[in-house]
């Protein structure tokens, strides 16, 4: 599934592309699962004709601003992405979609001409979502319901760890929730909770201040390296578990170079890679309160 860094990038292509240009011809699918709230017809006549005059992230919504006030709001779902005809495509997610040289792509959702450029939104699974918004994009439900961005907006440690130290769930599970940290996907929650030495399982209210402290260092610093560095995956530093997390299900195990090994546990209904050498599962806190999906059984 796509993440911030990848989200970012798809922005800032656009971004680089399309500001300044108007949209000279609008193809969108029939497809009411892909387009929230709005038929095929309508998006092409609400989209032909505006100017691109700015874009917008945050987590992984991100969003085109046109003349007029409209926002076209997009999320790529699990497979979604953008490609510009003519462009090669690099990162670190398989591509599922084969450009070659036809064009629009398979799986287009969204065709935008403007003059000789065109841009396509692409959706295998359709799991994405596309709407426009009348108005400041960051305003729309969709974004507005979001938590902090751990590029444009991390909290203050204090914040952080008031916010973390009062949730009974596990930490793996805690990073994934978009209200609270948005953009933050699999890949990223084990890769911040690996360089912090801290099991995914770990509950949340049983952290010390000193790791809450560390989590927010490790948030801030693997999203804007990976930002940093277009989400380029062979670009990521050597050191992280990123490169080395892919080997799940197949005949190997999965190892660091070093060769500690790398395990999987199913923590908030996905899929963990950690390092049990250095993340070490505590015991839960001393309680009466029962964990979450758990409930406590009545007396006879």
């Amino acid at each position: 599934m796509p993440e911030l860094p990848d989200v970012e990038r798809a922005r800032k292509l656009l971004h680089e592309r399309c500001v300044g240009r108007k949209i000279t011809r609008v193809c969108a699918a029939d497809d009411s699962i892909v387009f929230v709230g709005v038929g095929k017809a309508d998006i092409e006549a609400q989209l032909l004709g505006r100017k691109v005059v700015g874009s917008g992230r945050r987590g992984k919504q991100f969003w085109l601003l046109l003349s007029g006030g409209l926002s076209l709001l997009m999320h790529f779902g699990m497979t979604g992405e953008v490609h510009i005809q003519g462009e090669t495509l690099s990162h670190y997610r398989k591509i599922e979609v084969d450009v070659g040289e036809t064009w629009p792509p398979q799986y287009t959702k969204l065709e935008l001409e403007f003059n000789h450029m065109r841009v396509a939104y692409t959706d295998p699974r359709r799991l994405g979502r596309i709407r426009t918004f009348l108005g400041d994009a960051s305003e729309s439900p969709m974004v507005a319901k979001l938590g902090f961005d751990p590029v444009l907006d991390p909290p203050s440690p204090e914040d952080f760890a008031r916010a973390v130290m009062r949730r009974k769930t596990p930490i793996k599970a805690l990073l994934l929730n978009q209200e609270f940290s948005a953009g933050v996907g699999n890949w990223i929650a084990d890769e911040v909770l690996f360089q912090s030495q801290i099991h995914p399982a770990h509950f949340a209210n049983a952290l010390s201040r000193e790791q809450t402290d560390l989590i927010l260092d490790q948030l801030k610093r693997v999203c804007v390296t990976a930002v940093e560095v277009n989400a380029e995956s062979k670009l990521f530093p050597k050191t992280w578990l990123f490169h080395y997390r892919w080997a799940k299900g197949r005949s190997h195990t999965a190892q660091l170079p070093d060769g500690r090994n790398i395990e999987f546990v199913t923590v908030g209904g996905r899929t963990s890679a950690f390092v049990p050498d250095v993340q070490i599962l505590a015991p839960l806190p001393k309680t009466e309160d029962v964990p979450v999906g758990r409930s406590k059984r009545r007396r006879k």
